[in-house]
């Protein structure tokens, strides 16, 4: 059954869809709203992750080119503690 008989558009086919998979899925209301929050929060994870992974990613290339400058520098100085 059509929830608005007046309108035959395809908000009325969605609803009438998302209801009757809901029905047919058997769970509450309650359920319905901890899956979505559970689908949220683990969007909301991966986000945070892959943030977290960029920024550290670009944190080890920044040491590294400090280690390399360092090292270079470090031996530059032993040679002219050599060559003295």
């Amino acid at each position: 059954m059509k929830m608005n008989q007046n309108s035959d558009g395809f908000w009325t086919h969605y609803w009438a869809s998302v209801t009757a998979i809901a029905s047919a899925a058997g769970l509450t209301t309650e359920q319905w709203i901890y899956i979505f929050c559970a689908i949220f929060g683990a969007l909301l994870s991966l986000g945070s992750y892959l943030g977290n992974r960029r920024a550290l990613s670009a944190r080890q290339d920044e040491e590294e080119k400090r280690t390399e400058i360092l090292r270079t520098y470090l031996s530059s100085r032993k040679d002219n503690s050599a060559a003295q």
